[in-house]
């Protein structure tokens, strides 16, 4: 079987059920079960919940095979279960006892409480890290372009003292010019890496503030795409 998302997957279920005569209420149940199953998944886990759940045709047959008669029974299938499941086709007997795990959704809510409540702790962490590296960073930069700076100094330096005293003047031309070249060589290389490192950083810090109060767009993602 392809690899198939929600939308083309449910299609051919409908399809097979409906060609299995199964009624019209029966068919909106089943398929309203599955349909469950693939959004408290999450869209991104669309391709592998459908993969587990198996081919959609032995599926359908599954379901006209033990619920025909009777309309259709919800399983207590868990959602670990579609997405885990090393038999695709297994489904949990309804005898044994079990529930849905907490759904992305709410996992997301009790994490933004969780963050509310302990905002006393990890923000002025948070702000103490930020502050430290941002200190030590420009500390290193002010480092470097004070050697910079020196080697300048004492190029110029160097550059007068020529007229009265040509040994040491050049002596300071080229401790003027090894300073400024060391210091241009490690400005450029220190700057770039601070804002490498700062971007990454703050990349970090978006992707997880998205992911925790952002959780709830994955359904509305679903509805659009299917």
């Amino acid at each position: 079987m392809g690899t198939m998302r929600r939308l083309e997957y449910m299609s051919i279920l409908r399809q097979k059920l409906v060609e299995g005569g199964l009624s019209n209420d029966e068919i909106n149940d089943a398929l309203e079960f599955y349909e469950e199953l693939f959004l408290d998944a999450g869209y991104e886990n669309e391709e592998k919940t459908a993969q587990n759940l198996g081919d959609p045709e032995k599926l359908a047959a599954q379901i006209l095979a033990e619920n025909g008669s009777v309309g259709f029974v919800r399983s207590e299938y868990k959602m670990d279960d579609a997405i885990n499941n090393s038999d695709p086709n297994a489904q949990k007997d309804t005898a044994s006892a079990g529930s849905y795990d907490i759904a992305p959704d709410n996992r997301k809510k009790a994490l933004i409480i969780l963050a509310i409540c302990t905002c006393f702790i990890w923000f002025p962490i948070t702000i103490g890290l930020l502050s430290a590296v941002f200190a030590i960073t420009v500390a290193m930069v002010a480092v470097v372009f004070s050697i910079f700076i020196a080697g300048v100094s004492t190029f110029v330096a160097g550059a007068f003292t020529c007229v009265t005293a040509p040994p040491v003047g050049v002596l300071l031309i080229g401790v003027g010019v090894f300073l400024a070249g060391l210091g241009f060589l490690i400005f450029k290389p220190l700057c770039r890496g601070a804002i490498g490192l700062a971007k990454k950083f703050f990349g970090w810090v978006g992707k997880t503030v998205r992911n925790i109060f952002g959780g709830g767009n994955s359904n509305k993602a679903v509805s659009e795409n299917g």
